[in-house]
């Protein structure tokens, strides 16, 4: 678990989604969609969709599809081939802490920046609990900045947050890369345009999440307001993403959010990718600690994990 995973030449594209991953391996173990849902206790279409959307990722067919027959293409088996020796080394380690220490109890707490989703973040979460089921998990919600103060200083161990640049003083960790865009709702006077101009978005008003009033997070509405004049009118503001979204879903105002998260809303047509040619905006996701900061067995533990996924796994790229 500390050799990044090895992805063949002939398997080129992004293969870092821990979670589709896995299910792969369990279709490729169990030699079928309908078995492997049945031993990861899913439904058989969430399972079916992971490994279509893997094969998207990858461009590659994995499956041979067939009525009554189940066979791995060529790049279905070099990757099984991969992905099993990962999960044989996951689980041997997981054999080993286990029996030092299955009797872990404690708290470990985190701050994490609204909408943050990262498939590697969700492992190290799932190990956790996993292997230390007794050991309470605490995730609050906070702007970047706070986030990044509160670890410096010591209010909470770890954090998950948007950053320009890692820290000199804070371990930090690259979760995520992501691409963000403009978006608009159903019910918005934009809605299905492709011909938007800058002129008219300076003009039209936003939704904002709190943390960009700080002026000092790293946000891509502060680089887009500063870049061209976009947001400077508010008509709307919450420090929640799912909020920020309803809002915009409602019509009341245009906002920036990363692509990868608001995929669904996109394909069901309650959210419309405004195109900027030239404009290009992201942000990239860490996970940060006090290298300095006394940690408890628990803390201490969480941190190991961390450090195992992260070792395992170069960041995503969305």
């Amino acid at each position: 678990m500390n050799k990044a995973l090895h992805v063949p030449p002939e398997l080129s594209g992004t293969c870092q989604n821990w979670g589709l991953l896995r299910s792969f391996y369990f279709i490729a173990s169990e030699r079928g969609v309908t078995r492997a849902a049945k031993a990861l206790g899913l439904a058989q279409p969430s399972v079916s969709a992971a490994l279509q959307r893997l094969e998207k990722q990858l461009g590659q067919t994995l499956v041979q599809r067939g009525q009554r027959t189940f066979e791995l293409t060529a790049a279905g088996q070099v990757l099984f081939a991969e992905v099993e020796k990962m999960f044989d080394a996951s689980l041997r380690a997981e054999e080993k802490l286990k029996a030092l220490h299955s009797d872990l109890v404690g708290s470990v707490q985190l701050q994490v920046v609204t909408g943050a989703r990262s498939g590697l973040f969700d492992e190290i979460l799932r190990l956790m609990h996993q292997r230390h089921p007794s050991v309470l998990l605490e995730i609050q919600i906070a702007s970047s900045h706070t986030i990044q103060h509160n670890v410096a200083t010591g209010i909470v161990p770890f954090g998950v947050c948007l950053m320009m640049r890692p820290v000199a003083r804070l371990g930090c960790d690259l979760l995520l890369s992501a691409k963000y865009g403009v978006f608009c709702g159903a019910e918005h006077p934009l809605f299905g345009r492709s011909d938007v101009s800058l002129n008219e978005l300076r003009e039209t008003p936003v939704i904002s999440f709190s943390c960009d009033a700080e002026g000092r997070a790293p946000e891509p509405m502060i680089a887009l307001r500063d870049d061209t004049g976009i947001g400077r009118t508010v008509s709307g503001t919450s420090g929640d993403f799912a909020e920020v979204c309803r809002m915009i879903i409602a019509g009341l105002g245009i906002g920036v959010l990363p692509v990868h998260a608001v995929t669904r809303e996109v394909q069901d047509e309650t959210l419309w990718h405004i195109d900027l040619p030239g404009i290009d905006l992201r942000a990239d996701m860490y996970f940060v600690h006090d290298p300095a900061r006394h940690l408890s067995a628990a803390e201490q533990t969480f941190l190991d994990v961390a450090k195992e996924v992260l070792g395992s796994s170069g960041p995503q790229l969305a």
